[in-house]
């Protein structure tokens, strides 16, 4: 069998190096998860079901039917800052004291506010673009865990899964987007940021 020859197109995709994770990106609330370690995962699950018929062979195009779909972000930080740690604890309050106090949230329903509007995965790709893979309504589900060793610094995981809107019908909310960008939508997002500021408080 011959090689198989790579197009410029192929090579010039190839997605490089680690991403960098934003909370509430494109917002003026957006903040960068880091320093990271390992880098950061994203994970699109979709709920396959297969109509069973007599005869049937095995899969079948045609019939199946998507019943639903899960997606999430994981990353570790090596930053405590209280911030980052009250994202492992849904619904937990970070208080406006000195200290910045994080106390637990009320057992219950859990709160819209616990949510984030979004979280996303900013990478480059080796043409100088930028792939942003971005999910919505994100919020870590998980154990909380903080571990002091010696010689060694604290991982703080995080695995941020997007939910859905029940008060949103199907076809008018993505629970996903992986978007193209020319340029590097942090400075982008930085700018216009800025600017809003400016017209706000002249």
């Amino acid at each position: 069998m011959g090689l198989v020859k790579l197009t410029q197109g192929d090579i010039e995709k190839i997605q490089i190096d680690e991403g960098i994770v934003v909370v509430n990106f494109g917002k003026a609330t957006h903040r960068i998860i880091g320093p990271t370690r390992g880098g950061a995962t994203a994970t699109i699950t979709p709920s396959i079901r297969d109509i069973d018929h007599d005869g049937r062979r095995g899969k079948e195009k045609n019939l199946q039917v998507k019943d639903g779909e899960d997606a999430s972000i994981t990353v570790a930080t090596i930053c405590s800052s209280q911030e980052n740690l009250a994202l492992a604890l849904p619904g937990a309050v970070v208080g406006a004291d000195t200290g910045k106090t994080i106390k637990p949230s009320k057992f219950g329903l859990i709160p819209a506010s616990a949510y984030l509007d979004n979280i996303a995965i900013v990478t480059k790709m080796a043409d100088g673009t930028f792939k942003v893979l971005i999910i919505y309504n994100a919020m870590h589900e998980g154990a909380f865990t903080l571990k002091a060793a010696s010689k060694a610094e604290n991982e703080h995981n995080l695995e941020l899964q997007a939910h859905y809107d029940p008060t949103v019908a199907e076809d008018e909310f993505d629970l996903y987007e992986i978007k193209d960008s020319a340029t590097n939508p942090l400075v982008t997002t930085q700018a216009s940021n800025q600017a809003n500021n400016q017209e706000t408080n002249p």
